[in-house]
């Protein structure tokens, strides 16, 4: 199928959607009809013809159709990009299958609800009633565990209604999308790829609608939360976003009401200034300790209760370089950061995983003693030695059953609070998971606050939160008591006033040539159209706007092969 919107010539009379046979270079492809094209031809050019016709008609739902095409303009990719990343590898190859059943399609009246409880158990409950009313239900959640616990927890009569959808592009996939298709299910939960199940639903819900693992990679990067709403109105059907916390863009079209907000009590803020500086052998820079940390950790674990300490760096240390000419060891394959592990002796690309041994010295100028940079969960490991030496001190990939003491993990620990008694889930530096520079930080940062906060806290109502900060940090910490309506308010006013998302787009550019990148900014800059350029060409152009009408005109020509530009739209 050709990514691109090409023109063929056909004598019948061929409905949208339908697959055909064309031509494409010297090669036969299966492609989609898009419809009769309003333009004639430049003269002397002669479209070729379509060869074949694979359906008799369009062999999507609806809604589905519509939904790729949306992307495909929003995402600025093509619809036939969008079509290639929203079907089964089998549809867009032109393989046949059984249509799906006509479904009664009357458009109802669009309705958007919400379920924001801080209580796991309480919006599951929520979610077991809206299911037994018998409609057709989309129901996603933002990672493949979540779906899965979910549906194995249905009552055996639902669960025969349900599928649990696949993660990933395997064979699994095309059967499940078949069955699907052909109505063999009431109930499809998910993983965020679900949102492509051909289910045609009369009910969406999204859980956890706030989660960043919403937003799709590669070719549309856009959120599937953003694409069940379109679809939901699409359909005239009810869209239910859940979850601790509302996201901007919900909660700036709608406005939930918050329910229930953290007790100041159970919040311990502690300034790093004041902190223990350890260090450890090898690794430059220190990491802090607060008095109150060790206290409180000593504690809950005194008590019976388990203790999670989060850092945002996996490995003995972020990174390693030379301390002589400053130089960091890259990786030989990709170029990117190598990540110290197993007491420094092995380095992992931070970007491509690649394993190596650590060198004998600096390749740019033969130094012999090259250091860590920013110690991480590994060294710390070190540290808390000294403190707990009579606690058990775990880390990633431990055994869930054999966890009970003191438990080192990066954000991902924060799963562990559903699962084991958790007295204590303390942030040995938040100021560390500020320096991200996605627009979206601050916001990503505060959810994992409120999870730290909420999650599981049926099991431990007496849970405590410890947030090590500096002035950055303490601030958002600060919001956490105050509740997620003020912070919410104050990270939409500042937004507002520099028309991010959600009231405008950032655009991402990859430029393949440093010639093409010069010529982009040209173009934008005679446009009046401001262009941030982070002075590495290997980086993409950014550009702030608040419509995308006039980058696709920009960008119109800009669509052969030899000028690819790959753009990113954020808008979430």
């Amino acid at each position: 199928m050709s990514l691109n919107s090409l023109t063929y010539e056909t004598v019948s009379d061929i409905q949208a959607g339908v697959r055909v046979i064309v031509e494409v270079g010297k090669k036969r492809h299966a492609g989609f009809v898009l419809g009769r094209s309003e333009k004639g031809l430049p003269d002397g050019v002669v479209a070729k013809p379509i060869e074949g016709v694979i359906d008799d008609e369009c062999i999507l739902p609806p809604d589905l159709w519509d939904m790729a095409l949306w992307a495909g303009k929003v995402c600025m990719c093509g619809y036939g990009a969008a079509l290639k990343a929203v079907l089964p590898r089998h549809v867009y190859m032109g393989e046949k299958f059984y249509p799906s059943p006509k479904h009664e399609y009357i458009r109802g009246n669009f309705c958007e609800r919400h379920c924001f409880n801080p209580f796991d158990s309480e919006r599951v409950n929520f979610f077991a009633a809206e299911l037994e009313q018998g409609e057709r239900t989309l129901i996603l959640f933002p990672q493949k565990e979540t779906a899965k616990s979910f549906y194995e927890h249905l009552p055996d009569t639902m669960k025969q209604e349900a599928l649990l959808w696949p993660s990933d592009n395997s064979p699994k996939l095309w059967q499940a999308w078949k069955s699907v298709n052909a109505g063999q299910f009431r109930i499809v939960a998910a993983p965020p790829g679900g949102i492509f199940a051909p289910l045609m639903p009369r009910k969406i819900i999204v859980e956890d609608e706030a989660s960043p693992a919403y937003i799709l990679p590669y070719t549309l990067n856009l959120s599937a939360r953003s694409l069940a709403g379109h679809r939901a109105a699409f359909l005239g059907a009810d869209f239910i976003t859940a979850g601790r916390i509302p996201s901007l863009k919900t909660y700036a079209r709608t406005k939930p009401k918050e329910t229930l907000r953290p007790e100041r009590r159970n919040i311990i803020l502690s300034d790093i200034h004041i902190s223990r500086k350890e260090e450890v052998e090898g690794i430059t820079g220190h990491v802090p300790l607060t008095f109150s940390l060790i206290k409180h950790t000593y504690r809950e674990i005194a008590q019976g209760n388990n203790v999670i300490w989060i850092l945002g760096r996996t490995g003995e240390a972020s990174e390693v370089f030379c301390p002589n000419c400053g130089e960091a060891v890259k990786c030989p394959n990709c170029g990117g950061i190598m990540q110290a592990r197993n007491d420094g002796n092995i380095l992992r690309c931070r970007k491509c995983g690649t394993l190596m041994d650590l060198p004998p010295k600096c390749d740019k100028c033969g130094y012999t003693l090259l250091v860590g940079r920013r110690a991480g969960i590994e060294a710390v490991a070190k540290i808390a030695g000294k403190y707990c030496n009579d606690v058990h001190i775990f880390t990633e990939g431990s055994k869930l059953r054999d966890m009970h003491g003191l438990i080192l993990s990066t954000q991902r620990g924060l799963a562990l609070c559903g699962k084991i008694n958790v007295g204590l889930v303390a942030w040995l530096d938040l100021d560390d998971e500020l320096w991200g520079q996605n627009h979206n930080t601050r916001c990503n940062v505060y959810s994992m606050l409120c999870e730290a906060y909420w999650r599981g806290r049926e099991n431990n109502p007496k849970r405590k939160v410890l947030i090590q900060a500096r002035r950055s940090g303490m601030k958002l910490a600060g919001f956490l008591a105050q509740g997620w309506t003020k912070f919410i308010r104050e990270e939409l006013r500042e937004r507002k006033e520099f028309m991010l998302p959600p009231y405008g787009y950032i655009i991402e550019l990859e430029l393949g040539s440093k010639i093409l990148r010069e010529e982009i900014i040209n173009l934008f800059m005679d446009a009046g159209i401001f262009v941030m350029d982070p002075g590495d060409n290997s980086l993409p152009l950014y550009v702030n706007a608040v419509s995308l009408e006039p980058i696709r005109k920009l960008l119109g020509s800009y669509t052969t092969l030899r000028n690819t530009i790959k753009i990113t739209v954020r808008s979430e």
